[in-house]
């Protein structure tokens, strides 16, 4: 137990997670379905760098004890007052959870005081980046992370590319970098979807369905896509 938070000994634990946006993407989609099985198990805070960004709560199912807290700005101008009321926020809880780089200033914060504050273990995650560095890493934040990193418990990532980029450009040793795949429940799909499960949708009779399920963002490059099925439209249909 983190000795900061007062959680006495055999209630829930309580976990902070730091986004640095919490509108519904894929970070928040598997962490909202993570916390909706859980449920009562454990007992949620949920901050933003982005304090008004916060659509995502409407997928947390009612019976999850889960909370919005006023807490320090995690973005800013980086500055050591800034971070040590960040970590005096960090101390009231067991375990501390990171998303992608908004939530690196927490992850700073921790790095600096967790000894001396006795700071619950944290666990960052990374899923890929923005369109700020969809055509490449920017080396500050490349030190920024490898320094911010250090005392974290581990670093989860989805994918075998940001597991190279964890221990290259980052610096992580092998034992902190954790490579968790994101799935697909098979099973879900082991029986035929209901005829209105896309609103709109109408088969072309004789043509495969190709479907994705993003953002619309830039950096997911949904274009691309169109253009590759524009290529073969003859025997494929999309959906997007």
């Amino acid at each position: 137990m983190a000795d900061g938070g007062g959680v006495r000994r055999g209630d829930p634990p309580r976990i902070l997670h730091i986004h640095g946006s919490f509108t519904l993407g894929g970070k928040e989609a598997r962490a909202i379905r993570l916390m909706n099985i859980w449920g009562d198990k454990a007992r949620h805070s949920i901050v933003s760098a982005a304090p008004e960004a916060l659509a995502a709560r409407s997928a947390i199912e009612p019976q999850v004890p889960v909370d919005f807290p006023e807490a320090p700005p995690f973005a800013g101008r980086p500055g050591l007052a800034r971070f040590r009321a960040i970590a005096q926020f960090l101390s009231g809880y067991d375990l501390v959870l990171g998303y992608n780089w908004g939530a690196m200033d927490g992850v700073m914060a921790h790095r600096l005081f967790a000894r001396s504050m006795r700071l619950p273990p944290l666990i960052h995650h990374e899923d890929g980046f923005n369109a700020d560095e969809a055509a490449g890493l920017k080396p500050q934040r490349n030190l920024y992370r490898r320094m911010a990193l250090g005392r974290a418990q581990a670093l989860v990532v989805p994918s075998a590319r940001l597991e190279r980029i964890a221990h290259q450009a980052w610096k992580q040793p092998a034992g902190k970098v954790h490579l968790i795949r994101n799935g697909i429940d098979v099973a879900r799909y082991a029986q035929a979807p209901a005829p209105d499960a896309i609103p709109g949708l109408v088969r072309t009779p004789g043509k495969l369905l190709v479907g994705t399920l993003a953002g619309l963002r830039a950096v997911k490059n949904i274009p691309r896509l169109v253009r590759a099925v524009a290529a073969h439209r003859a025997g494929l249909q999309l959906v997007v």
